[in-house]
C-alpha cells in the first residue's frame, strides 16, 4: 500500500468517530447495501444474539425472503428486527435511513424534510415521515433527579411573527402563540423543554404548569431562578428555594442570578424554526423541541451518531 492509500485509510478511521459519526462519504463506502445496514442494525439491537421476541428462544434463522426478518424454530413465529422501532414497517432503503440521521444530527438549526428529499430522493411524504420517526427516537425520558443544584426556568413563545393586518399583534405573555417552558441544571449544562398546552380550563402557562415540569427533573436541593413572572411565585409557596431577577426594570444578572442559558437555547431553538421549517403545529411542536433539546445535550458527546443508531433501532 502507498503513502497516500495509507494516509486516505487513517484519515477515514480517524473520522469514524470524531463525535458527529461518518460523514456521507464513510456511510456509503462501509455500508455497502442495505443487507449491510440491516446487519449493523442487528449487532446494536441483539448485541448478546438474535433471540425470538415471542418465546425469547435463540433457535432462530434469518429468512431468505427479507434481510430484516427473522423465523423462530421454537414457536414457529417471525419477526422483524425493527420490531417495536420507529424503522417497524419502513419500506424506504436502509441507507438513506442512515444519511437522513447524519444530516439531523449535524444540522444544529435543524432539518426540513425539503432538504432531506432533495439529498436522498424518493417522496416529500416519506422524507417528512423518516424526519418525524427520527424526532421520535430523540425524545428523552426524563428523571425526576435529574438536576439537583443549579437550574434556570424561563418561558418563551413559538408561533412565528404576527403578519400585516394580523390583530394578533401582541408578543410574549398573553400572545396566542404556543408556550414552551425551559428548565436548563447549569452543573449538568442540559436542557430539558416543555410546551405547555391549555389546561381544562383553557389556561396557558399556569403557575401549576410551571411547578409540574419543573418537579419532573429537579429535586428540592436546586437553587431555582426565573425572571419577575408572577406564575414562579409558586415555588415559594412550594418550598424551592427561589431566586430571581427582574427584566422589565432591565436587570438581566445579578451575583450569578439568570436565565441567560436558557435565553440562549430559545434563540437556537427559534432561529431554526423559523430558518428551517418556517411553521410547526401545535400538535407536532415537542417533537422539533425534543430535537433540539436532545443534539444541544449531547453536543459534546463523541458518539452522538452511534447513541442515535442505538435509539433508532430501539
Amino acid at each position: 500500500m502507498n503513502n497516500t492509500a495509507l494516509q486516505v485509510k487513517q484519515e477515514i478511521a480517524k473520522n469514524e468517530h470524531n463525535g458527529y459519526g461518518a460523514n456521507i462519504f464513510e456511510i456509503f463506502s462501509k455500508y455497502q447495501d442495505s443487507k449491510a445496514v440491516a446487519d449493523m442494525f442487528i449487532d446494536r439491537k441483539y448485541p448478546k444474539g438474535v433471540y425470538c421476541p415471542h418465546c425469547d428462544s435463540v433457535n432462530v434463522c434469518r429468512r431468505k425472503d427479507s434481510i430484516k426478518k427473522f423465523q423462530c424454530n421454537g414457536c414457529n413465529n417471525s419477526f422483524s428486527i425493527f420490531r417495536s422501532s420507529v424503522l417497524a414497517n419502513t419500506r424506504t432503503e436502509l441507507r438513506k435511513w442512515l444519511v437522513a440521521i447524519q444530516m439531523i444530527v449535524n444540522g444544529k438549526k435543524g432539518v426540513s424534510a425539503y432538504q432531506i428529499q432533495r439529498t436522498i430522493g424518493g417522496t416529500y411524504k416519506t422524507s417528512y415521515r423518516m424526519g418525524q420517526q427520527i424526532r421520535k427516537a430523540m425524545s428523552d425520558s426524563v428523571s425526576s433527579e435529574e438536576f439537583q443544584t443549579i437550574i434556570e426556568v424561563d418561558e418563551t413563545y413559538v408561533g412565528g411573527k404576527p403578519r400585516r393586518g394580523d390583530k394578533n399583534v401582541k408578543r410574549g405573555r398573553g400572545t396566542r402563540k404556543t408556550p414552551v417552558i425551559g428548565v436548563f441544571g447549569r452543573t449538568e449544562k442540559k436542557i430539558h423543554a416543555k410546551v405547555a398546552l391549555p389546561n381544562a380550563e383553557g389556561k396557558k402557562l399556569t403557575g401549576l404548569q410551571l411547578l409540574n415540569v419543573i418537579e419532573q427533573v429537579a429535586t428540592k436541593t436546586a437553587d431555582v431562578h426565573t425572571d419577575e413572572f408572577r406564575a414562579y411565585n409558586i415555588l415559594d409557596k412550594s418550598g424551592w428555594y427561589h431566586l430571581k431577577v427582574n427584566h422589565s426594570l432591565g436587570e438581566y444578572a445579578r451575583d450569578g442570578i439568570h436565565v441567560n442559558n436558557v435565553e440562549n437555547f430559545w434563540s437556537l431553538l427559534k432561529r431554526g424554526i423559523m430558518g428551517s421549517f418556517h411553521h410547526v403545529s401545535e400538535k407536532r411542536l415537542q417533537r422539533y423541541i425534543d430535537e433540539f433539546c436532545w443534539r444541544f445535550n449531547n453536543r459534546k458527546n463523541k458518539d452522538i451518531f452511534s447513541d442515535l443508531l442505538g435509539r433508532v433501532v430501539g
